[in-house]
């Protein structure tokens, strides 16, 4: 064994000589990349003090500095562990920056259906939870079933993200490794099983007290916590191994709950419409909406439900990491030092950070608001091309808008590409929502934008960027984390199951790349 020493943190690490160091590091939960660990994205920068040779390949040159060469600096996902070594760490992803709040309907919560019979200490003590699984976060709630109230919740990062950013690095994983399947699943409990532990242990609880689990989560989660090989919808047609609503027994999946616990997984609608958006649906009353209403969760994915009177129709496109500060040259995740907030006053840029605290890079909510400005100031062309300016500057003959000079933070001209890309995919999805039900873009009454990145959004950087339509910049709202919400919904309320579950099958799903002109409405879509 050799032991890997991470400095600043006061901990070390056992592994086999000749693994990975990303992957030694991921499975800790130090680190995440969105290539998965390919060499691609340059997001697994480590300072690496090693009694061996510190080799640098073209490949990793092109990320760094020759100071930071010199100093160590090196990608973790090309680098083998040989020997013992100390890794410097670059800044962690904080917990208190996931939302876990959402908007959540008025209703009657009846969860009696749960209680289990028997002595007065145990119907004194019942809890559960409810859980919001998504791509990158887990979020849990602790619930008192007596009384309905929420106790606290915790977050985490989905330590699955160790082999691949989005849904589809995870189902190519499980299909193409004997072993893929179980490993994701095993992952993701490990996750869950940690929360739970934490929240007993923070309130004096026994894994006996947990009596029942709700899980929202998109389709391809959904499959992999049940340790079901979710490779059917990793090519076309894209079909799941099933659809609708799930019930799993807390202890076969191996999670510290009471012998009597359910794992209700509310219902998905098709592969990439899941349990998450239909959480969504509840828990904004969308199913007694009396105005035309679309709801849209921004993430690695964008799913949109557009409701008009009784008719609901549903679409999911791709956007990528990019909008959740990832894929980008100087990206990172909202954490204190993420720049959020953009402004350019001639030739000036002002921006603020999350916690006012020193830029270390842009993340998501930043990235749109910087786009918004320079569309506003003309640095970038209708094309995406950016535009001879003074905050523009020329670098080995590629342009860079610079965001601060003095901490090279700045914006290229590819990562202003993987804004168009996600944006031409939302955007797409949007207008063939519409055409689909035969809707304009401005007889829409209202626009709910809900999940972790659209929490973080202003409506002008959503308008601002051309991610959304200029006629709605009076009708957006933000409801927050509503996949929990809807969970909890669901773990309280036996009837808004049976809600929940006619809502799924009643969505139509639109499968955007079987349509008509729909790459020619992309291609349009994406300019600015």
């Amino acid at each position: 064994m050799v032991k890997i020493h991470l400095l600043h943190e006061n901990k070390s690490i056992e592994c086999e000589p000749g693994l990975n160091l990303y992957e030694v590091l991921s499975r800790e939960g130090f680190m995440d990349a969105p290539c998965g660990g390919t060499g691609l994205c340059g997001k697994c920068k480590v300072r690496i003090d090693s009694q061996e040779a510190i080799p640098v390949s073209e490949t990793q040159a092109a990320f760094f500095t020759p100071e930071q060469i010199a100093a160590g600096w090196r990608l973790a996902c090309l680098w083998e562990v040989k020997t013992d070594m100390t890794v410097e760490l670059p800044q962690q992803f904080q917990m208190s920056n996931i939302i876990s709040q959402g908007y959540m309907k008025e209703f009657v919560p009846d969860p009696s259906a749960l209680l289990p019979g028997g002595g007065a200490d145990a119907a004194q003590n019942c809890y559960g939870a409810a859980i919001d699984i998504g791509t990158t976060t887990v979020v849990a709630s602790l619930v008192d079933l007596n009384s309905g109230r929420e106790i606290e919740s915790l977050a985490c990062l989905n330590s699955q993200k160790v082999f691949g950013q989005d849904v589809i690095s995870r189902i190519h994983y499980a299909a193409s490794n004997p072993r893929g399947t179980e490993i994701l699943q095993k992952t993701i409990i490990k996750d869950l099983k940690n929360l739970l532990n934490e929240l007993c242990r923070r309130h004096d609880l026994i894994a006996d007290n947990i009596y029942a689990v709700s899980v929202a989560a998109n389709t391809t989660m959904i499959h992999l916590l049940a340790g079901i090989n979710p490779e059917g919808m990793g090519k076309s047609p894209y079909t799941p191994a099933f659809q609708g609503a799930l019930s799993l027994k807390g202890l076969d999946l191996g999670l510290p709950v009471s012998p009597y616990c359910d794992v209700y997984c509310l219902p998905t609608v098709s592969s990439f419409i899941g349990g998450d958006i239909t959480a969504g649906v509840l828990a904004c009353s969308l199913e007694n909406a009396n105005e035309k209403t679309l709801f849209i969760d921004i993430g690695t994915n964008g799913e949109i439900v557009l409701v008009d009177d009784e008719r609901f129709c549903a679409c999911s496109c791709a956007a990528g990491p990019a909008l959740e500060g990832m894929n980008i040259s100087c990206g990172v995740r909202a954490t204190p030092g993420a720049i959020e907030d953009v402004f350019i006053a001639g030739d000036t840029v002002r921006y603020a950070t999350i916690g006012n605290e020193a830029a270390t890079g842009i993340c998501g909510s930043g990235l749109l608001a910087a786009i918004a400005e320079m569309r506003r100031a003309g640095i970038i062309h209708k094309s995406g091309r950016l535009q001879a300016h003074p905050l523009v500057e020329v670098v080995d003959g590629k342009k860079r808008f610079m965001v601060d000079a003095g901490r090279s933070l700045y914006l290229t001209q590819q990562d202003i590409r993987q804004v168009q890309l996600a944006k031409g995919a939302i955007l797409s999805g949007i207008y063939a929502l519409l055409e689909a039900v035969g809707m304009k873009a401005a007889e829409l009454h209202r626009v709910i934008v809900a999940g972790q990145f659209g929490a973080h959004l202003k409506a002008e950087s959503l308008i601002g960027s051309g991610l959304l339509p200029a006629e709605w910049s009076e009708v957006i709202s933000y409801a927050g984390n509503t996949s929990k919400s809807g969970a909890l919904i669901c773990l309280l309320s036996q009837p808004e199951r049976a809600v929940i579950e006619t809502l799924a099958r009643n969505i139509e799903y639109l499968e955007l790349s079987e349509l008509e002109g729909y790459k020619d409405l992309f291609i349009k879509c994406m300019q600015f």
